[in-house]
C-alpha cells in the first residue's frame, strides 16, 4: 500500500493550504483503501453498473488521475494568468497499485505547485480565478475543494461497484 507524501511536506504552508491538502490527502488515502482491494481480474472487467462512460474500474481510475492533473493545470494557469491549453490527460493502468501510484503522483504535482505560493491565505487564493472547460468559474480554493469531492464521489462509485 502506498501512502503518499509525508504531510510534513506541506507543514509550513499557510493554514488554508495546509488544511485543504490534509483533506485532499485523506480523500486519496480513503480511495486507496478501496482501490487496493479490487481483485486484479475485476479491475478491467465490466460489472452490472458499467455504462458507456465508465465501462470498468480501470476507466474510472484513469478519469480520476486525468482530472487530478487537469486541476493542477487550471490552478497553474490561473496563477500565471495564462492558458496552457492542457485540458485532457488520458491514463490507463494495468493494476490498481499502478493507478494509485499515479493518483499520488498527481497529488505531488499539486503539492509542488502550491508550494510556490505556500504563504498565501484565503484572500489571495480567492483572487486567482479561472473558467473551466465545463464553463464553471472557480478560484483556487474552490478548485481544490472540487478536486477533493471528485475523489470522494468516485471512491463511492467504486465501493458500489465492488458491492454489486
Amino acid at each position: 500500500m502506498t501512502t503518499g507524501p509525508d504531510p510534513g511536506t506541506w507543514a509550513d504552508y499557510s493554514g488554508a493550504l495546509r488544511a485543504i491538502l490534509d483533506e485532499y490527502a485523506r480523500a486519496i488515502r480513503e480511495l486507496e483503501a478501496v482501490v487496493l482491494e479490487i481483485p486484479l481480474e475485476s479491475y478491467s472487467a465490466q460489472t452490472a453498473l458499467s455504462d458507456k462512460t465508465f465501462g470498468n474500474m480501470n476507466v474510472i481510475m484513469g478519469h480520476v488521475i486525468g482530472a487530478a492533473h487537469v486541476y493542477v493545470d487550471y490552478i497553474d494557469d490561473g496563477v500565471r494568468k495564462t492558458d496552457g491549453g492542457r485540458r485532457t490527460h488520458s491514463y490507463a493502468n494495468a493494476t490498481p497499485q499502478e493507478a494509485m501510484a499515479a493518483v499520488w503522483e498527481a497529488f505531488g504535482r499539486m503539492v509542488e505547485l502550491l508550494g510556490r505560493f505556500k504563504d498565501w491565505g484565503e484572500d489571495e487564493l480567492e483572487k486567482i480565478q479561472f473558467t473551466t472547460r465545463w464553463n464553471q468559474r472557480y478560484d483556487v480554493e474552490q478548485m481544490l475543494e472540487h478536486a477533493i469531492v471528485h475523489i470522494l464521489r468516485h471512491r463511492r462509485q467504486i465501493e458500489r461497484w465492488l458491492a454489486a
